[in-house]
């Protein structure tokens, strides 16, 4: 009898999930967590790229986070690839993470209930400033990542632009954005949540220089 139960407790101890809640993945109201396979070693060529969404208090896994990815396209360790932004109510949930050497991108979720609902982002050329989008391109190396903020806007924060072929001495203030440099340039595009839970765009800024 003895022997039986330590075999189930070593089988059990072998087949339990190595994963960890990764950079702000736990929720503020420590009930959801974000979680990421560790690699078994630093240099692992083939990770487990799987994102988690766990239950934190009882310390399960729920579902995976389909949309997003680990592994950082070859770069970067597992744990250090993914960071996530909670709204302060729990209910907002963006996870930002590496796709390449120097790329980045993001996807945001509304959590409802043990569930994260992914939520696409609007175009943002359905905004008058967003038609800048019209005349620009990307780098080798582009990126995006989401930040939330205290007053509900949600802001994407775009860089790795150039002028699109043609566009290169575009005055781009026509579009009522100041100071945005064609090369090196980043964009903010702001986005709300309306009253029937749709995503919509309000507003695309320059980034403010650092002081």
């Amino acid at each position: 009898m003895r022997l039986a139960c330590l075999i189930f407790a070593l089988a059990t101890i072998a087949h339990a999930d190595p994963w960890a809640i990764t950079h702000g993945g736990l929720s503020p109201d420590k009930r959801l967590g974000v979680a990421v396979y560790p690699q078994t070693t630093e240099h692992a060529d083939e990770p487990d790229g799987t994102v988690l969404l766990v239950d934190a208090i009882q310390e399960k896994i729920i579902d995976p986070l389909e949309e997003v990815d680990s592994t950082g396209g070859t770069w970067g360790k597992t744990t250090e690839n993914v960071y996530c932004v909670w709204s302060a109510d729990s209910r907002l949930l963006a996870v930002n993470f590496r796709t390449g050497r120097m790329m980045r991108s993001c996807q945001l979720y509304r959590i409802e209930g043990r569930r994260a609902v992914p939520l696409d982002l609007p175009d943002p050329r359905t905004h008058p400033k967003g038609k800048i989008l019209d005349v620009l391109g990307y780098s080798a190396n582009p990126g995006a990542e989401i930040e939330l903020q205290p007053n509900e806007d949600i802001i994407e924060r775009r860089w790795g632009f150039m002028p699109k072929e043609g566009h290169w001495d575009e005055d781009y203030s026509k579009f009522g954005i100041k100071d945005f440099e064609g090369i090196g340039g980043v964009l903010l595009f702001v986005y709300r949540i309306d009253k029937d839970k749709n995503v919509k765009i309000v507003d695309v800024i320059t980034e403010p220089e650092k002081k």
